[in-house]
């Protein structure tokens, strides 16, 4: 077992200092780039729908072709693994019904869950998916018992396995938290609030459906996310760790006073292929906005926050932009480019993504605007 420290990139806020215009012909290193698509989620008027955009290496623009994505209600629940989104609404008080796109097919899945139970109030509180298999942890009544439903999609009939998280009545009631689908394993973080306060990862093997793993985590866990090693970042307020998919075992990684990179309330984290990850973070005292883009290198451990008024004009950002706060980062690997989604400044419903190009060069490239507020976003 490890323990690091992590280094900060302090670095960011004296490089984080120009906008395109301060660039022009200092540069000479040029993006080869690449033509890219891109389809980003907003939500507006509490309805989840889709707007398809044309990417070069110079500019983005809208395309007016219609969207294969069906608008959908707001979810309750989601799930994201590589191009695959999976959300879950409720839809009666015993009820509800998970959707999933793949945008790298454009297919679809629809199915009404749940129909087997009545007369009861159902707290679904997280969900999963692997390549052929949908998740969700859910009660039933009272709270009192939790289970994780794992259900065959290809079946019509006798479709779901209902697994207890409480297999004796002197067991733990663990409420699920977060599901993680990763390494042909099913990782549920579970807190039991009555008893200890801690938290547990339960490990779920999919090929019989019992529980084989119990992971003390300890107390004040976040979240969990997979990383692109197919292992678990389990991560708090002052430090994260990494959990082994096959073994178990834990490498901590500890933060520094004042040098958190707060990616604990972050759900749509996104990995380049350098392993990377882009995420949107409150930003404390360097910055104005309440939420700002930022990215983190877990093997360098270090953390650049991509301050708006270090690459920004207040002009642009004020006026032009009109930028309230971030609502989804992403990256663009075809023309190694940013990409912030952001609310606008006194409207509900609008918004816009703009790209900048990444440290330690960082500029802003292009502005589209956007109707609805950037929710999560897919590069093909």
């Amino acid at each position: 077992m490890k323990t690091y420290n992590l280094i900060y990139a302090l670095l960011a806020f004296a490089i984080i200092g120009c906008n395109k215009s301060d660039n022009d012909g200092g540069d000479n290193k040029k993006n080869p780039g690449a033509d890219a698509a891109y389809t980003l989620l907003v939500k507006e008027d509490g309805v989840l729908t889709s707007t398809l955009i044309n990417a070069t290496v110079e500019v983005t623009t809208l395309n007016p072709a219609a969207s294969p994505f069906e608008d959908m209600p707001l979810p309750d629940l989601t799930y994201k693994d590589g191009a695959v989104f999976t959300a879950y609404h409720k839809d009666t008080d015993c009820g509800g019904k998970i959707s999933q796109f793949d945008f790298s097919d454009d297919s679809s899945k629809n199915m009404d869950l749940f129909s087997d139970l009545t007369d009861c109030e159902l707290t679904a509180t997280a969900i999963a998916h692997s390549d052929n298999m949908f998740y969700i942890a859910y009660s039933p009544e009272d709270g009192s018992d939790y289970l994780v439903r794992a259900i065959d999609p290809s079946k019509t009939e006798s479709n779901f396995i209902d697994v207890p998280l409480k297999t004796q009545p002197q067991d733990p009631t663990y409420i699920p938290k977060e599901l993680v689908f990763a390494n042909n394993k099913l990782f549920i973080l579970g807190h039991d609030e009555e008893a200890t306060d801690e938290y547990h990862v339960l490990v779920l093997d999919p090929a019989t459906n019992n529980l084989i793993h119990d992971v003390n985590l300890g107390f004040d866990v976040k979240q969990i996310f997979k990383n692109p090693g197919d292992n678990i970042i389990v991560s708090y307020s002052e430090l994260h760790t990494e959990l082994n998919s096959t073994t178990m075992a834990v490498e901590y990684t500890n933060y520094g006073s004042g040098t958190e990179p707060q990616f604990t309330n972050s759900k749509y984290n996104h990995f380049d292929g350098d392993g990377r990850m882009y995420y949107e973070m409150p930003p404390g005292s360097h910055s104005t906005y309440p939420i700002i883009p930022a990215v983190y290198d877990f093997e360098e451990q270090l953390a650049i926050l991509y301050v708006y008024e270090n690459f920004l004009t207040e002009s642009e950002r004020n006026f032009e932009f009109e930028i309230e706060s971030t609502t989804m980062v992403c990256y663009d690997d075809k023309n190694e480019f940013i990409l912030i989604g952001y609310k606008k400044m006194g409207s509900s419903n609008k918004g816009g993504l703009m790209r900048i190009k990444p440290a330690p060069e960082p500029e802003l490239i292009d502005n589209l605007d956007v109707d609805g507020i950037p929710y999560k976003l897919f590069v093909e």
